[in-house]
């Protein structure tokens, strides 16, 4: 029996599933355009392969450019604006689900930090984990 994790919208408009129960990797981005898409310090995200993911629901998709410099496509709950998950340009077939959208958010455990250059000074990080300047990917690859 393949194990599925699930998650949604606030309102519950949109749901979505991986059957990818060992993700990519799991990281806190601390980079200015998550701060401001979230209101936060970082934003808890995780990659699958899109070959894992499967949504239901009205969403609206906004292009941006992420902090590789690449096109960042971020998609939201049509009616309620939750953030779900964005599709980076530099790793393509890759999803990016925001984590605490899942409907057990203790399923995820950040293995690293990123963009912490561009951190606020009163971020308080996990220092048991690693820590990158800028992106952990690189273009291209």
């Amino acid at each position: 029996m393949t194990e599925i994790i699930e998650g949604g919208c606030l309102c519950g408009q949109v749901r979505y599933q991986t059957s990818c129960t060992k993700p990519l990797f799991k990281v806190n981005c601390h980079c200015r355009d998550c701060q401001k898409l979230s209101g936060s310090p970082y934003v808890a995200v995780m990659g699958v392969p899109e070959t894992s993911f499967s949504v239901t629901g009205d969403l609206n998709c906004f292009e941006h450019q992420g902090g590789s410099g690449g096109t960042m496509k971020s998609y939201c709950c049509s009616k309620c604006n939750s953030r779900i998950y964005g599709t980076p340009e530099i790793a393509k077939g890759m999803v990016l689900i925001v984590a605490m959208s899942l409907d057990n958010p203790e399923f995820y455990s950040a293995d690293a930090d990123m963009f912490v250059k561009q951190a606020v000074s009163w971020d308080m990080m996990n220092s048991d984990i690693p820590k990158f300047d800028s992106s952990m990917f690189r273009r291209g690859g």
